[in-house]
């Protein structure tokens, strides 16, 4: 019977973890993280993997690590989250530096040793899919 306690307030102490954790910046229903959650596999993981680079490159955004984590969670339930990606790899490989490429292009800039702050203003204003996991620093 002790036990049994002790597993219950083991995982009510877990479940009252998760609730607190890190918040996402932006609710699920905001159009930018519609347009993040609704593209398709390898253009999901290419825009993550530029809007990672781009917050690491400039200092007035952070990346959303929460939402990213939501966001996935969300695609899982429908097919198209992280269990699906591994069959997917070359083609997220491709997508990557299309959307690597394409990212330069846009805006004029490299992704590395520059900073891409003004690039990040850009897809802010833009309302991008990247744009969703860029969270500006107070």
């Amino acid at each position: 019977m002790m036990i049994r306690g002790l597993i219950f307030g083991a995982v009510a102490l877990a479940m009252a973890g998760c609730a607190t954790g890190p918040q996402a910046a932006r609710e699920f229903s905001d159009p930018a993280v519609q347009k993040l959650f609704t593209l398709p596999t390898p253009v999901y993981y290419a825009t993550l993997k530029v809007a990672n680079t781009v917050a690491q490159n400039c200092a007035r955004y952070t990346y959303d690590g929460a939402l990213d984590l939501l966001v996935n969670e969300k695609r899982n339930e429908v097919g198209r989250g992280s269990l699906s990606a591994m069959g997917l790899r070359d083609a997220i490989e491709v997508e990557t530096d299309v959307a690597e490429r394409s990212f330069m292009a846009k805006h004029g800039v490299e992704l590395t040793g520059a900073d891409l702050c003004a690039a990040a203003d850009a897809e802010l204003l833009e309302g991008t899919a990247m744009s969703a996991v860029l969270v500006p620093v107070n």
